[in-house]
């Protein structure tokens, strides 16, 4: 996957509440990011950084498979 579509994902996720289910490749089951604090772009063509409330996570944007953010239908 490209990392341009998951920065702005990212980004506007950024102090809400939302979640975004990220699929790996080869991995059976989502990996949940969630309560967004911050987003980098890194150095890599493909490397994000993410911070969240309670983890770092450096993700490799070409080994994404799948995103997909649950619906609010309020």
């Amino acid at each position: 996957m490209e990392r341009g579509p998951l920065l702005g994902i990212l980004h506007a996720m950024k102090g809400t509440e939302r979640v975004l289910n990220v699929y790996l490749q080869a991995e059976q089951a989502p990996v949940d990011i969630r309560h967004v604090e911050d987003v980098e772009e890194l150095h890599s063509s493909n490397g994000i950084k993410i911070t969240t409330r309670d983890n770092t996570i450096w993700l490799d944007a070409k080994h994404v498979s799948l995103v997909y953010q649950p619906r609010n239908n309020n």
